[in-house]
């Protein structure tokens, strides 16, 4: 190889990236004309050039299925979640709605009539629900009151006072809970089951009565001004 092929040759990849003068440019090409191994070379460079550029495309195509793939799984990933979540929310709203589960925490019917039970397969509608709460305000008031004598109690609450403890009792104060299970309201008398639990306490904390976790249904009816008054009580003895 003489020296003119060797500054050629250097020229090369500036010349084919036309990165040279006219001058050079002329100069390289005069030089391959007259020279079959650079212009070999030159080949060989526009094949090495051609190849890059195949596989660099080659590549971003890749990168592009792999981009297109990844969001589609992202999106079924998404979808299945919302899925997962809808079904979540449903079944949630169903047991809500219709908590059947509470068939067995009753007994079943050995005690309570099949009627009575079947109560207990739907909370009810909204606006019962909403009524019923005038009825477990009485009971509430009647929970909590361990000031009163057996007498006053009665009077004060009717059925609900054995809900109540009597001074009597001499209870100092009342821990209770009192859930709302179900309600079916008719224009004048209706059902409503609740789930309470209480403690009377005396003034060291000791247990003066109690129940625990008793599911108890009421029946009621509306009074002579309007306001529903609970006419029977039904618990498991």
């Amino acid at each position: 190889m003489n020296n003119e092929c060797s500054i050629v040759r250097d020229i090369l990849p500036l010349y084919y990236e036309n990165m040279v003068s006219e001058d050079t440019a002329e100069f390289v090409e005069e030089h391959i004309k007259n020279c079959p191994d650079c212009a070999s070379e030159l080949e060989k460079l526009k094949a090495d050039k051609s190849i890059g550029e195949t596989s660099f495309t080659e590549r971003k195509s890749d990168a592009e299925v792999i981009t297109s793939v990844k969001k589609k799984i992202r999106k079924r990933k998404w979808t299945a979640v919302t899925v997962i979540i809808a079904c979540i929310l449903i079944i949630s709203l169903l047991i809500y709605q219709f908590p059947i589960y509470r068939l067995l925490m009753v007994g079943g019917t050995s005690y309570y009539t099949s009627d009575e039970v079947s109560l207990l397969i739907s909370i009810g509608s909204l606006s019962d629900r909403i009524e019923a709460q005038s009825v477990l305000r009485q009971a509430d008031a009647a929970f909590q009151d361990c000031k009163h004598t057996d007498a006053e109690c009665d009077e004060l609450y009717g059925l609900l006072s054995r809900y109540a403890t009597p001074s009597e009792r001499s209870a100092s104060y009342v821990k209770y809970s009192l859930e709302l299970w179900s309600a079916h309201l008719g224009d004048t008398e209706g059902y409503i089951w609740v789930y309470y639990s209480q403690e009377a306490l005396d003034t060291d904390g000791n247990t003066v009565c109690g129940s625990s976790n008793v599911p108890s249904l009421w029946k009621v009816e509306k009074n002579e001004n309007g306001v529903w008054e609970v006419v029977s009580i039904r618990e498991h003895p």
